[in-house]
């Protein structure tokens, strides 16, 4: 029983493993100052965040969030200093979908994005255990 315990907890944390690869922006001087990473789970749905590391000057921002056949999944504004947005992917719906996260800065036209994958991944663990 707790073999099939480790091995679902391995397969549920392959499956919810997310890859991004951030794009550099046209000038390497002025990059869009955003980070994405993967924070967890909330019941078993991905949580991912976004940290803004801005400025006064340029405070305002437009996350576009788009699936591999371009269908506007999410559109908003963002607007403030120094701040995080989470975004919950609700995998149930999305399933196997490739995202592609865009945030543009409305000051400099500058853009980073973000793509992100589900993989799944299924292990199977054999122990040998002296008893």
């Amino acid at each position: 029983m707790k073999h099939n315990k480790s091995i679902f907890a391995i397969a549920i944390i392959s499956a919810l493993t997310f890859f991004y690869t951030p794009a550099k922006a046209n000038d390497d001087k002025t990059i869009v100052p955003v980070e994405m990473k993967l924070v967890g789970n909330i019941k078993n749905q991905p949580l991912v965040e976004l940290k803004f590391n801005t400025s006064k000057q340029d405070n305002q921002f437009v996350i576009s969030i788009t699936d591999q056949y371009d269908n506007i999944l999410y559109s908003g504004n963002a607007t403030g200093e120094n701040f995080t947005k989470r975004i919950l992917l609700d995998t149930n719906d999305l399933g196997d979908a490739i995202l592609t996260f865009e945030i543009t800065s409305k000051k400099t036209g500058k853009s980073i994005t973000y793509k992100v994958t589900r993989e799944l991944n299924t292990v199977e663990q054999t122990n040998v255990v002296k008893l």
